[in-house]
């Protein structure tokens, strides 16, 4: 029926022309967008603004109760839509890599074979040495943390006396060192693609800027988040921070700032001088997000830690679904798998975040007998690093597939 009055609507519009607004050509090509370029921009970065700017006022006012209490549901309103965003977007990057057959698998074994494995062998072995002294099974670590303790540095880490509890924080600070190193290669390709999509001309030289200058945003965040030894904590699981050199920190901030100027100077001043033409509100936005969501200077906690993740994977659904209507335009029965393939994305994430770890936890007693949830939480691990290798292996612009679904 909504099409039928799609179709009456423009058919009265053509009989009936406004004399006011120019003829257009009806071969007129409509403007290229992952959505339409309204919805892009919520989707790529503009929502998250949005919600980060309500959150870094109100976070003022959180004395009063009404405000207060909105920040505390957070906690559980993401984790319910963690189920239909956070997780898929996880659980989707599987089947972006490993459908696409041999072939494709072994031109990337260290992403998509040795990494997993190396994963699982990691945590095989603390699943097998969990209560075996740490000092046992590394003899080098008790001399090292004299070492490094001697020069003032917190040796946390390397002095938990079990082997699983060391092994898995080990796990922890290498999945928040590539976090950022994937966080910023996804925005970088968002802005590259919008930047397609706009006509925008980049050189070679202005593409590796602005992808440099994202990655400072990484190394501010990880030097800035490991300036001092620190105890955190996942679900039961606690683990400790790095302790880098303080100097580390300032510098990356410098060369944050030096890195913003280049591109401002360099990519947007020397575009609009030889072109005549700003960059699109669609390509700015996710380039201004990331710097929102990750430098310590902007962090409002509760968004950090809830909902910068939320967002994220909000942006990278948009890409996905992009290109998997794309790959399936013309296709026998194509909204039902479409549908197939969003509740199938769902149920894994559940059974792979949820249901299955808590389970495995369950019978074998992991809890009572090293007091984590092991399997809650190498499941979590695994994945998440794992999809930071997957995504290095399946965005790349030369490849076949993204060239003839995003880019054509």
């Amino acid at each position: 029926m909504l099409e039928g009055v799609v179709q009456s609507r423009a058919l009265a519009l053509v009989a009936t022309p406004d004399p006011q607004r120019p003829p257009s050509s009806p071969s007129e090509p409509a403007p290229r967008a992952l959505t339409t370029p309204f919805l892009d921009f919520w989707l790529l970065g503009g929502a998250s603004l949005v919600v980060w700017l309500a959150m870094f006022v109100l976070q003022h006012f959180r004395s009063a109760w009404a405000v207060d209490a909105q920040f505390k549901n957070l906690s559980i309103t993401t984790v319910s839509l963690a189920l239909v965003v956070n997780n898929p977007h996880f659980l989707v990057s599987y089947k972006l890599a490993y459908a696409r057959g041999r072939s494709f698998v072994t031109s990337h074994p260290w992403q998509l074979v040795i990494v997993p494995a190396l994963l699982l062998g990691l945590f095989a072995f603390a699943f097998t040495s969990y209560d075996r002294s740490t000092a046992e099974t590394f003899p080098f670590l008790p001399p090292l943390a004299d070492a490094l303790r001697a020069r003032g540095v917190a040796t946390g880490l390397f002095t938990l006396p079990r082997t699983g509890d060391f092994l898995f924080g080990l796990a922890f600070n290498f999945m928040y060192l590539t976090v950022g190193w994937h966080y910023t290669k996804q925005t970088f390709g968002c802005m590259m693609l919008c930047a397609a999509y706009d006509g925008y001309p980049l050189t070679p030289a202005q593409r590796r800027l602005v992808k440099w200058s994202l990655l400072s945003v990484w190394w501010v965040n990880f030097t800035y988040g490991n300036r001092h030894e620190s105890r955190l904590t996942f679900s039961d699981f606690s683990y400790y921070s790095l302790d880098l050199p303080d100097v580390l920190a300032p510098i990356a901030a410098g060369l944050l700032l030096v890195g913003l100027a280049l591109v401002l100077h360099r990519v947007v001043w020397a575009n609009y001088r030889a072109t005549g033409r700003l960059p699109s509100r669609n390509l700015l936005v996710p380039f201004v997000a990331i710097y929102v969501w990750w430098l310590p200077f902007t962090q409002q906690p509760e968004f950090y830690m809830l909902l910068t993740p939320l967002f994220h994977s909000l942006q990278y659904l948009a890409v996905v679904g992009k290109l998997e209507s794309a790959q399936l335009r013309g296709a026998r029965h194509r909204e039902w798998r479409i549908t197939a393939l969003v509740l199938g994305v769902v149920a894994a994430g559940w059974l792979a975040f949820d249901f299955v770890p808590s389970t495995l936890d369950a019978r074998l007693g992991t809890f009572g007998a090293w007091h984590m949830f092991f399997f809650f939480t190498a499941a979590m691990l695994f994945i998440n690093i794992h999809h930071y290798f997957i995504d290095n292996a399946v965005w790349r612009f030369k490849d076949p597939v993204v060239k003839r679904y995003l880019l054509s």
